[in-house]
This record gives C-alpha cells, structure tokens and sequence, in this order.
C-alpha cells in the first residue's frame, strides 16, 4: 500500500516509529505533515488534498497520528481515498472525539475509550490499537545492567503535582537510577532500559503507556501501575510484567525483585518474548492495514456527509485545543465572517495560548 501520513515529527514521536514500521513491512509511505528540521513537509494552510496532489503517485490512505502539535489539516472530510486516525492520548480531554469524526476509520491507545469514541462518532469503525515497541531501538543492547530502576518519559511541569512525580522521587532516593529528568533520543532509550534491571511505570490516567512494550522489548522487568485498558490481555501480570497498587507496594516490590535476581529475570525474558513476537510496530501497523482492507470496510466518516456550518464547528473545537490560531482566524475568514465574529471565534484559542 501507499500510505500518506500526517503528524508533528520528533523522534519519539509514535508517528515516526509507525512511520518507519510501514517501511519495514513494505509499503510505501509519504510523509505529509508538518515541516521540520531536515525534513519537508507542508503548514496548516495547504489542505490535505493540496499536499496530496504533489505527490507522484496517489495515496491508497491518509492516516493523521496524535499527538500532532498544531497539525491537523483543512480539506479531510473531501478526500477520495479511504482515511484513519491513530488517537494516542484518548484517556485526557474530549477534543479528539472532534477531530475522530473526520476520519473513516478511528484508532485508539486505549481499550477503555473505544465504546465512547463509538458513540462520539456514530459508526463501528474504532478499534483498539495499543502502543508498542518499536523493535529497531527497543531492543537488549546486551549492556551490563548498572541502573536498579530505569525510567525515560514526561515530567513536564503538568505532571509535577502527579502521583509520578512522587514516585519517581522516591525511587531515586533509594535506588540507584538513570537521570529521569533528562530528555532521551529513541536509541538512547534503548540503551537505558537495556541497563535497567527494572524499568519502573506509572500512568497519569489509567493509561498503558509506551514505556510498558519499550521496558520489556529490552528485557527488564517491567513494574508498573495496575491499571486496567486491556493490560491483563497484553501481558500475564504475574509471570511476563508484574503490577503494584499504591507507594508501599511499589517500594515492596521494588526491593523484592531487586534482591531475586533469578525470578526478575525469568520474568523479564518472558515479558520480552511476548513484546517481540505480538507487540511491536510492525504488528500494529498490519493490523491496521488489515482492518482497512477487509471487504466490510466503508467510507463513512460523519463530516464527510455534514454541512459546511457542522464541519467549521467541529474544526473549531480542534484547533482551539491545538493552539492553532492561525487556522483558526483562516477558516472563519472563509466563511465570511467579519472581524468581530473572528475575534469572538478566535477568543478561547487565544486565551489558552497566553496562559499556557
């Protein structure tokens, strides 16, 4: 297949792994999102046909990932090829129910969403698709394991007052860890966990994160929050990954398996094996190409059939999250309304620019 694909490139992107995962299977992949350093790519002003049509072949599918910074392009509910979203962080704000009724086919991280985001759109094409690792970076580099406890992800200021925060607090007072408040290339990541003994997670909403598939691709021993979304249909939570359900617990178990040096490791190639041979990029990325392709598979998302006034307000609603005020002031220009209208339009998404 030919697939276009839209996002904000950065190296951890999960775009940029489900990118070079399309590749690895053989499909062609043009990449159509936001320009970057190094890299081409087209800004919120041309629309999605328009970025299309430069290509020299069309595409068979356009799918859009999340997160996609201030990404999300005009012109999604005309095109004439079948289109899919991959909605990533699904279990914070309502808004990606919005931008899911562009697209005919909705992807989403997190089981516990999928019944929602059905409902949100009014059709049956969401399906759960959960993170993965990617197996080019998420890999055991075979490096002596130096760190007790590993951890690479966001402790941006939003997550300071967060049970994360806290624990990776507590953990870096009593073990020894890699620097949790560094940021890491993927390859880099790679090699944490592969001198990690345990890679420590925990969500922010009930979420099963990335760090979960990437710890265990390494072949550390994956502690991790008990949540629900699916987890127990990823891993055995007692033989491949093990859980732990508040501060005590994760400490408890943090020395135990730290001090059974054997029992960590049995488990930890078990729940290596599993993340290589069913949870990895690859085997999202033919999933979702299967899904697309089966004969019951149709082109129905709502805003294609919706009225100019109902796909201008469900634009709306998205780019205020985005913080996109520039095509925010753009579509209402084009819908020929006057300055004071604009303004009044463009309000929220200002305000949530200043005080961010």
């Amino acid at each position: 297949m030919h697939i276009a694909i839209g996002y904000r490139w950065f190296p951890t992107a999960a775009g940029y792994h489900l990118e070079r995962a399309f590749r690895s299977l053989g499909h062609q992949v043009s990449y159509i999102g936001l320009p970057a350093a190094g890299r081409p790519g087209y800004n919120n002003s041309v629309s999605v046909g328009a970025a299309i049509a430069t290509l020299p072949e069309t595409p068979t599918l356009y799918l859009w990932i999340d997160p996609a910074g201030r990404y999300f392009p005009p012109g999604l509910a005309d095109l004439p090829i079948p289109t899919a979203c991959y909605l990533i962080d699904v279990h914070l704000g309502r808004w990606r129910q919005q931008a899911a009724r562009f697209f005919d086919a909705v992807f989403v991280a997190q089981k516990d969403c999928v019944d929602a985001y059905r409902c949100a759109v009014g059709h049956e094409q969401v399906y759960w698709l959960p993170l993965a690792a990617a197996p080019d970076v998420h890999r055991d580099h075979h490096l002596p394991r130096i760190y007790e406890v590993g951890f690479v992800g966001n402790i941006a200021v939003a997550h300071r007052g967060t049970a994360r925060a806290r624990r990776l607090k507590l953990l870096a007072e009593r073990f020894h860890t890699n620097d949790f408040y560094r940021a890491y290339t993927p390859e880099e990541v790679g090699r944490v966990y592969s001198q990690s003994q345990i890679v420590f997670n925990t969500s922010i909403a009930g979420d099963v994160t990335m760090r979960v598939f990437e710890g265990a691709a390494c072949g550390a021993l994956v502690l991790t929050d008990l949540a629900a979304n699916g987890l127990d249909e990823l891993f055995d939570t007692r033989r491949e990954i093990v859980t732990y359900t508040d501060d005590a617990d994760l400490l408890d178990k943090m020395a135990y398996y730290l001090a059974h040096a054997d029992e960590r490791e049995e488990i930890a190639r078990a729940g290596q094996h599993r993340a290589l041979t069913e949870h990895t990029y690859p085997h999202r990325v033919a999933r979702l190409l299967e899904t697309i392709a089966s004969p019951g598979f149709r082109r129905m998302a709502p805003m294609r059939n919706a009225s100019p006034a109902q796909r201008r307000s469900a634009r709306r609603e998205v780019y205020t999250h985005l913080h996109m005020l520039d095509a925010l002031l753009d579509d209402a220009r084009s819908a020929g309304l006057g300055p004071l209208r604009r303004a009044w339009t463009a309000g929220p998404c200002l305000i949530r620019r200043l005080i961010r």
